[in-house]
């Protein structure tokens, strides 16, 4: 992306981050307004976030940059369901 000047490694992790923090809002307010019992969705994608952060930690890099990683893996997830389902 030559507007931002970013690596495509860079833009395919932001991508991914983007649609899994999306699909943790959608859950997350599903959860809240719809049906409480749809918590599943949260913890798996928040899971992905904290696993990512605490990977990080043992590998001494920022725990943010792992837990975008983390969110951007439940991304990828999210995107082939999506494309799956076509």
């Amino acid at each position: 992306m030559e507007i931002f000047n970013l690596d495509p490694i860079t833009t395919a992790i932001l991508l991914g981050m983007i649609a899994g923090i999306v699909e943790f809002a959608k859950a997350f307010c599903t959860m809240l307004f719809v049906d409480k019992k749809q918590w599943k969705p949260c913890v798996v994608i928040a899971t992905a976030g904290a696993t990512g952060a605490l990977t990080a930690l043992a590998l001494g890099i920022s725990p943010l940059m792992g837990a975008v990683v983390g969110f951007a893996a439940s991304g990828y997830i999210t995107i082939a369901q999506n494309i799956a389902k076509k």
